[in-house]
Protein backbone atom coordinates (compact mmCIF):
# COMPACT_ATOMS: atom_id res chain seq x y z
CA UNK A 1 0.00 0.00 0.00
CA UNK A 2 1.41 3.53 -0.45
CA UNK A 3 0.95 6.10 2.18
CA UNK A 4 -0.85 9.45 1.77
CA UNK A 5 0.19 10.49 4.56
CA UNK A 6 0.99 8.85 8.44
CA UNK A 7 -2.85 8.31 9.06
CA UNK A 8 -4.54 7.73 5.52
CA UNK A 9 -3.38 4.68 3.03
CA UNK A 10 -4.89 3.94 -0.30
CA UNK A 11 -5.10 0.18 -1.77
CA UNK A 12 -2.93 -0.22 -4.67
CA UNK A 13 -6.49 -0.49 -6.51
CA UNK A 14 -6.41 3.36 -5.87
CA UNK A 15 -3.24 4.43 -7.18
CA UNK A 16 -2.32 6.45 -9.88
CA UNK A 17 -0.59 4.28 -11.66
CA UNK A 18 -3.24 1.68 -11.78
CA UNK A 19 -5.95 3.85 -13.15
CA UNK A 20 -3.66 5.11 -15.67
CA UNK A 21 -2.92 1.50 -17.03
CA UNK A 22 -6.47 0.93 -17.01
CA UNK A 23 -7.32 3.98 -18.33
CA UNK A 24 -5.03 3.00 -21.91
CA UNK A 25 -6.40 -0.03 -21.61
CA UNK A 26 -10.23 0.73 -21.88
CA UNK A 27 -9.05 3.45 -24.85
CA UNK A 28 -7.63 0.20 -26.43
CA UNK A 29 -10.41 -1.37 -25.97
CA UNK A 30 -13.15 0.80 -27.91
CA UNK A 31 -9.99 1.36 -30.83
CA UNK A 32 -10.09 -1.97 -31.17
CA UNK A 33 -14.15 -3.25 -31.23
CA UNK A 34 -14.31 -0.09 -33.43
CA UNK A 35 -11.13 -0.45 -36.00
CA UNK A 36 -11.74 -4.43 -35.87
CA UNK A 37 -15.23 -5.27 -34.80
CA UNK A 38 -17.29 -3.26 -37.32
CA UNK A 39 -17.42 0.33 -36.06
CA UNK A 40 -18.46 -0.26 -32.64
CA UNK A 41 -17.33 1.04 -29.65
CA UNK A 42 -17.46 -1.40 -26.68
CA UNK A 43 -17.68 1.02 -23.84
CA UNK A 44 -20.58 3.01 -22.69
CA UNK A 45 -20.07 5.87 -24.25
CA UNK A 46 -22.47 8.15 -25.89
CA UNK A 47 -23.08 6.13 -29.29
CA UNK A 48 -23.28 2.98 -27.48
CA UNK A 49 -26.16 4.16 -25.28
CA UNK A 50 -28.09 5.49 -28.96
CA UNK A 51 -27.27 1.63 -29.98
CA UNK A 52 -28.56 0.33 -26.92
CA UNK A 53 -31.85 2.16 -27.38
CA UNK A 54 -31.85 0.68 -30.79
CA UNK A 55 -31.12 -2.52 -29.58
CA UNK A 56 -34.09 -2.55 -26.89
CA UNK A 57 -36.62 -0.89 -29.40
CA UNK A 58 -36.04 -3.63 -31.94
CA UNK A 59 -36.03 -6.63 -28.95
CA UNK A 60 -32.16 -7.64 -28.86
CA UNK A 61 -32.39 -8.13 -25.50
CA UNK A 62 -28.20 -9.65 -25.36
CA UNK A 63 -26.92 -6.16 -27.12
CA UNK A 64 -28.56 -4.72 -24.34
CA UNK A 65 -27.56 -6.99 -21.55
CA UNK A 66 -23.79 -7.04 -21.99
CA UNK A 67 -22.94 -4.11 -20.10
CA UNK A 68 -25.08 -4.54 -17.27
CA UNK A 69 -24.79 -7.95 -16.71
CA UNK A 70 -20.89 -6.96 -16.98
CA UNK A 71 -21.90 -4.56 -13.70
CA UNK A 72 -23.59 -7.32 -12.02
CA UNK A 73 -20.74 -9.99 -12.33
CA UNK A 74 -18.12 -7.85 -10.82
CA UNK A 75 -20.55 -6.70 -7.94
CA UNK A 76 -21.12 -10.19 -7.13
CA UNK A 77 -17.68 -11.14 -7.07
CA UNK A 78 -16.74 -8.12 -4.68
CA UNK A 79 -19.44 -9.63 -2.51
CA UNK A 80 -18.19 -13.16 -2.76
CA UNK A 81 -14.73 -12.59 -2.39
CA UNK A 82 -14.16 -9.51 -0.22
CA UNK A 83 -12.35 -10.73 2.92
CA UNK A 84 -10.42 -13.61 0.76
CA UNK A 85 -7.17 -13.91 1.89
CA UNK A 86 -5.26 -15.41 -0.88
CA UNK A 87 -6.38 -13.26 -3.55
CA UNK A 88 -7.70 -9.78 -4.15
CA UNK A 89 -11.13 -9.82 -5.27
CA UNK A 90 -10.20 -7.00 -7.89
CA UNK A 91 -7.61 -9.42 -8.77
CA UNK A 92 -10.17 -11.77 -9.47
CA UNK A 93 -12.14 -9.84 -11.83
CA UNK A 94 -8.83 -8.34 -13.55
CA UNK A 95 -7.84 -12.27 -14.47
CA UNK A 96 -11.56 -12.29 -15.54
CA UNK A 97 -11.37 -9.87 -17.88
CA UNK A 98 -7.76 -11.20 -19.21
CA UNK A 99 -9.15 -14.55 -20.48
CA UNK A 100 -12.10 -12.55 -21.47
CA UNK A 101 -10.02 -10.23 -23.92
CA UNK A 102 -7.25 -12.98 -25.09
CA UNK A 103 -10.58 -14.97 -26.20
CA UNK A 104 -11.65 -11.95 -28.08
CA UNK A 105 -8.58 -11.81 -29.88
CA UNK A 106 -8.91 -15.14 -31.44
CA UNK A 107 -12.63 -14.86 -32.86
CA UNK A 108 -13.21 -15.27 -36.24
CA UNK A 109 -14.40 -11.95 -37.73
CA UNK A 110 -18.22 -13.69 -38.27
CA UNK A 111 -18.60 -13.06 -34.74
CA UNK A 112 -17.96 -9.44 -34.55
CA UNK A 113 -20.82 -8.98 -32.46
CA UNK A 114 -20.25 -11.41 -30.03
CA UNK A 115 -16.69 -10.14 -29.92
CA UNK A 116 -18.05 -6.87 -28.65
CA UNK A 117 -20.51 -7.66 -26.34
CA UNK A 118 -17.43 -9.74 -24.51
CA UNK A 119 -15.26 -6.71 -25.06
CA UNK A 120 -18.39 -4.48 -23.25
CA UNK A 121 -18.59 -7.32 -20.68
CA UNK A 122 -15.27 -6.55 -19.44
CA UNK A 123 -15.42 -2.84 -19.46
CA UNK A 124 -17.99 -3.34 -17.37
CA UNK A 125 -16.58 -5.15 -14.96
CA UNK A 126 -13.59 -3.02 -15.06
CA UNK A 127 -15.24 0.25 -14.61
CA UNK A 128 -17.09 -1.29 -11.65
CA UNK A 129 -14.13 -2.64 -10.32
CA UNK A 130 -12.00 0.32 -10.54
CA UNK A 131 -13.97 3.97 -9.44
CA UNK A 132 -11.17 5.61 -7.93
CA UNK A 133 -7.80 6.95 -7.51
CA UNK A 134 -6.37 8.40 -4.78
CA UNK A 135 -9.86 8.88 -3.01
CA UNK A 136 -11.32 10.53 -6.25
CA UNK A 137 -13.66 8.98 -8.11
CA UNK A 138 -13.19 7.97 -11.75
CA UNK A 139 -14.24 5.76 -14.75
CA UNK A 140 -11.34 3.59 -15.86
CA UNK A 141 -12.91 3.12 -19.30
CA UNK A 142 -14.53 5.95 -20.57
CA UNK A 143 -12.10 8.89 -20.77
CA UNK A 144 -14.24 12.06 -21.72
CA UNK A 145 -15.34 12.27 -17.62
CA UNK A 146 -11.43 11.51 -16.85
CA UNK A 147 -10.54 14.49 -18.77
CA UNK A 148 -12.99 16.62 -17.50
CA UNK A 149 -12.27 15.89 -14.20
CA UNK A 150 -8.34 16.29 -14.06
CA UNK A 151 -8.82 19.57 -16.23
CA UNK A 152 -11.05 20.61 -13.13
CA UNK A 153 -8.30 19.01 -10.69
CA UNK A 154 -5.68 20.93 -12.76
CA UNK A 155 -7.66 24.48 -12.91
CA UNK A 156 -8.31 24.07 -8.40
CA UNK A 157 -4.54 23.72 -8.45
Amino acid sequence: METLSRHAKIQTSETFLLSAILALSGGFQDAYTYNVRNGVFSNAQTGNVVLMSQHLMEGNWMRVLAFAFGVLVAERIGHTYKNARKIHWRQIVVLIEILILLAVGFMPQKFNMAATMLVSFACAMQVQTFRKVNGYGYASTMCIGNLRSGTESLSVY
